[in-house]
């Protein structure tokens, strides 16, 4: 992986410029750090090869977060070396926010009205479907020969059930697919969402479960988010949040099985085997819900 010191110095302008250098926490596959050079602020994204395996391509980052960009929503791009894993972002200036508040009324419509500008937004030329992706995890895993539970077909199993019952009715829009709190900004005006890796073209009905699951949402907050969003809870939307919840918890987990033995995620110091823990028993929980 390029350090920054690296980075730095391939960057116009910075090598010999007065620069200040902070670490900035979050990032799990990704090293980010925050640079202060010539009066300006920006996040200096760092990340290795290896992370293809997570389905993540830097081109493709790269292009995602350029429509996002446009949209107000993501961060203005400043420089892209993708043969050197490089990716330097305009930093927003803002705090993040807590998976409690965003469940909050207030809150709840300002994360929406982001969803909302980005899904309108220009077409993305990547796809995603929290499906395919898992059924690529579980390829990786077994091809790195990573520990799997015992009940993992059973488990997979169901995702097929889950998956054949949420086909038909999807929005395809351009999604952001990883919205958990870390990813939300409050600049004071909007909030803003970084970490565009895993965007494309999408379900919006996954974008929205994917931030319910992410943020503890219970039942009656999930159809909350849907009012928020539609005006409206129809029936159908009711009934693919739920399934599409499901299929956000196996991806989370199979992501962390995945990545336990990545160069980065060692880097980062994150608990992979214990994230994966936690998804796997919340897949496990939701699926034992007797409206299923």
């Amino acid at each position: 992986m390029t350090t920054i010191e690296q980075a730095i110095a391939r960057i116009p302008g910075w090598a010999g410029a007065t620069v200040s250098v902070t670490p900035l926490s979050g990032g799990i596959t990704n090293l980010n750090y925050r640079v202060d050079v010539n009066g300006e602020s920006f996040v200096v994204s760092l990340s290795s090869e290896d992370t293809g395996v997570l389905g993540v391509d830097q081109r493709r980052t790269h292009r995602s977060t350029l429509a996002a960009a446009e949209t107000g929503v993501g961060p203005e791009v400043a420089h892209f070396f993708p043969e050197l894993g490089i990716l330097v972002t305009r930093f927003i200036f803002g705090r993040r926010l807590s998976a409690g508040e965003v469940a909050q009324p207030e809150m709840l419509h300002r994360v929406v009205r982001s969803l909302r500008r980005y899904h309108d937004g220009p077409v993305l030329t990547s796809h995603f479907s929290p499906f395919l992706t898992l059924h690529a995890y579980l390829r990786g895993a077994q091809a790195r020969g990573a520990i799997l539970p015992e009940d993992i077909a059973e488990m997979y199993a169901r995702l097929n059930a889950v998956e054949a019952a949420a086909r038909g009715g999807e929005i395809v829009r351009p999604c952001h697919n990883d919205l958990w709190e870390s990813n939300l900004l409050d600049d004071g005006t909007r909030i803003r969402i970084i970490d565009w890796e895993y965007a494309g073209m999408g379900d919006i009905h996954f974008d929205l479960a994917n931030l319910a699951a992410h943020n503890g949402f219970s039942e009656v907050e999930d159809e909350t988010l849907l009012h928020a969003y539609f005006g409206t809870v129809s029936r159908a939307a009711v009934a693919r949040i739920p399934l599409l919840k499901i299929a956000a918890e196996l991806r989370e987990a199979m992501w962390a099985v995945v990545a336990q033995d990545l160069d980065a995620t060692a880097a980062s110091g994150f608990d992979c085997l214990g994230y994966a823990r936690t998804h796997f028993d919340r897949y496990r929980q939701l699926l034992r819900n007797l409206r299923l």
